[in-house]
């Protein structure tokens, strides 16, 4: 009878101790499913009102200047012939563009066509010779900036590309 009380003592032990296994993981999946909760609600609790006109938020709709730039590059090199002294040169650009504001990027994506005439008339529009110089080169660069912004701000009321980058520059 000894033996049966031992078994007894035991037996309720280890109902103890699955009971307490049991309330643990329980325990544990409720503080797991709070903070997912409330990562959730942190995270995508946002309003989804437009903002108001003198917001802080609205302000946002302007340029975004902060933050990483994004760089687009425009897909197809661009291919300008020269004359030059009866022989015929040729000028092969690749171009990206660099900007802090999304919006403006996607701009650019809707008005490329528009872009791309508006580059190529410039680059063909240069002096063979001058390219061959730094300067030259610098003076295209602030050209199409120029370029470009003014499109986005005749399309879209506002300017927003911080750069112009030559990713390829080949003449011959």
């Amino acid at each position: 009878m000894a033996e049966e009380d031992g078994l007894d003592v035991g037996v309720d032990e280890g109902k103890g101790g699955g009971k307490k296994k049991l309330i643990i993981i329980i325990v544990l999946l409720l503080v797991l499913l709070g903070g997912g909760g409330a990562a959730y609600f942190f995270l995508f609790s946002g309003s989804d009102a437009p903002p108001a006109e003198g917001d802080a938020a609205g302000a946002e709709s302007t340029l975004s200047t902060s933050g990483p730039s994004i760089y687009l590059g425009l897909d197809s090199p661009f291919v300008v012939d020269f004359m030059v002294g009866g022989k015929q040169r040729y000028l092969q650009l690749k171009v990206s563009v660099k900007s802090k504001d999304a919006g403006q990027i996607d701009a650019m994506k809707l008005h490329m066509p528009l872009i791309r005439n508006s580059l190529v008339l410039l680059f063909s529009s240069q002096s063979f010779d001058e390219l061959q110089t730094q300067e030259g080169k610098v003076a295209l660069k602030t050209a199409s900036l120029a370029s470009i912004n003014g499109i986005l701000e005749q399309e879209t009321g506002q300017g927003g590309i911080d750069g112009v980058l030559f990713t390829n520059f080949v003449m011959q």
